[in-house]
């Protein structure tokens, strides 16, 4: 499938052609939506990834590493042990991956609160992950396979992850502006940050940090791999030693609409920051990593106003 793309962040403003894997859309994410391990798949020392992952913070920027690449910098190595951990976890053998040639990686990137900022900007915005610069030039959404945290600090706010809203998906692929609600009680994954906790989910689904949340106030310092096949991110840059300003953007942190949270049953109704229509959910608060099943989500009688992450 071949869309023109305008400029694709290079220096020429004429056309370019931009050829999608389609399989993309198509991929098989596995029977778990969520899952946690208590330590990452990776061997690299904590404290060693921690320094590297403040470092990787202050770009600002996500990075690509090809999934045959050899690793040079602690934070190559951990995003290339997580990639091929999930990869084989959904049975894909290292032929199939070589295949793929350069349509086979991992996004990485460092997530930084240092707990002076506002509440609100503690968090992260609720958002689907995606190709950013692939829907603003082409209009296209193309999600990654899995989607990754390790959390290397113990304070902060959750991340929390919703079985649905997810896209409706067409022959282009998923329409940004068509989240489908397929019925009234969803899932909702809650893991709160404790240090090696690594946290894995589907690539399609709604996710985002809710700073009003948080546990303990503190540095919350997550490193975060997305598992990408059949598609390379178009605006990546690859890692390097040095983070640079060059890399892929990232979600905005913006508060913007709400979601309602009831920690506790017969306790007040807390706000969450979103950014997906007006929807309403009602779970309870429990352990450092939750499954809270059948979770009421309401859309708002004002209808839907599309997704603006």
């Amino acid at each position: 499938m071949r869309r023109p793309a305008a400029a694709l962040r290079k220096e020429s403003d004429s056309e370019s052609e931009l050829e999608i894997d389609t399989r993309v859309w198509r991929l098989r994410r596995g029977a778990d939506l969520v899952q946690a391990w208590k330590r990452p798949p990776s061997k690299i020392e904590l404290q060693e990834l921690a320094a590297a992952a403040r470092k990787l913070s202050k770009g600002a920027c996500s990075y690509w590493i090809p999934a045959f690449a050899q690793p040079t910098t602690p934070v190559q190595r951990f995003a290339l042990d997580v990639f091929h951990f999930h990869c084989r976890r959904l049975g894909w053998t290292p032929k199939r991956l070589k295949a793929l040639g350069k349509n086979a990686g991992a996004e990485v990137w460092a997530q930084r609160r240092s707990g002076k900022e506002r509440q609100e900007r503690r968090g992260m915005n609720w958002h689907f992950d995606k190709d950013e610069d692939l829907l603003d030039d082409c209009e296209l959404v193309v999600h990654p396979l899995i989607g990754t945290a390790t959390y290397l600090s113990d304070a902060g706010a959750p991340l929390m992850v919703f079985s649905q809203p997810t896209l409706q998906m067409s022959e282009d692929g998923p329409l940004y502006h068509e989240p489908r609600l397929r019925r009234r009680q969803s899932d909702a994954f809650v893991a709160f940050p404790q240090k090696a906790l690594h946290v894995a989910f589907s690539g399609q689904l709604l996710h985002g940090v809710p700073g009003v949340l948080e546990h303990s106030r503190g540095e919350r310092l997550a490193l975060l791999v997305n598992v990408w096949l059949h598609h390379r991110p178009i605006g990546l840059e690859r890692c390097g030693a040095e983070p640079t300003e060059r890399g892929g953007r990232l979600p905005n942190n913006s508060p913007g609409r709400s979601l309602c949270f009831r920690p506790k049953r017969g306790s007040e109704t807390v706000s969450l920051p979103m950014q997906l229509g007006e929807w309403q959910v009602s779970g309870i608060r429990t352990s450092l990593f939750s499954h809270l099943r059948c979770v009421q989500v309401n859309r708002s009688k004002h209808g839907h106003n599309g997704c603006q992450s």
